[in-house]
């Protein structure tokens, strides 16, 4: 939002004004990191309007878009180990959950596009400079998400192989869930 509304990344442009022979020629100075930015990721904007959403490129969004259940088969793990695990407090929980989730990446999704265009990376922090420190300190927290949020994936990986070979939930105690968890991570890696 900082960066859409500073408009760091504005393009420059020249205004012509004038009338019966007499013209003023105005500059508007490009935005401070726009010089750094490589060529195809600069803010590049059309006449197409709402139309562009029915082009094929539309099917990149709905691609990125399905990765929010990335983490689904942890849903009833999550229901068990709820406080006062009822289903309808675990619907309160997951509904307030996707509800921020969605208005985050709506909005988040919305600046960078309403920066860019049509320029817009599908990874959008590809478009800032890398001479902006706010966005390389929001290079940085991805990369860290991304690296934390592997447990989510593994723990899911890790239980369906003990129910593929039938270890009853009872039995799984610490000293079980470190030895599979030691196995499966030498088997992949």
């Amino acid at each position: 939002a900082l960066r859409y509304f500073g408009g760091a990344y504005k393009l420059g442009s020249v205004a012509v004004k004038g009338g019966k022979g007499v013209k003023a020629v105005a500059a508007v100075p490009a935005g401070k990191f726009v010089a750094d930015v490589a060529a195809k990721f600069q803010p590049k904007f059309g006449d197409l309007g709402a139309s562009a959403a029915l082009t094929p490129n539309v099917f990149i969004l709905i691609c990125m878009l399905s990765t929010a259940y990335m983490a689904h088969f942890n849903a009833p793990k999550f229901f068990i180990e709820l406080k006062d695990n009822t289903i309808k407090r675990y619907n309160t929980v997951v509904g307030t959950s996707f509800g921020i989730s969605v208005l985050l990446f709506a909005l988040i999704g919305s600046l960078g596009f309403l920066t860019f265009g049509s320029a817009s990376s599908g990874l959008i922090l590809n478009n800032y400079s890398n001479a902006d420190v706010l966005m390389s300190l929001s290079r940085i927290a991805v990369t860290i998400s991304i690296v934390f949020s592997f447990p989510l994936a593994f723990v899911g990986a890790r239980d369906g192989w003990l129910d593929v070979f039938k270890v009853p939930m009872e039995k799984r105690t610490d000293s079980v869930l470190n030895k599979a968890t030691l196995a499966i991570l030498t088997g992949v890696t």
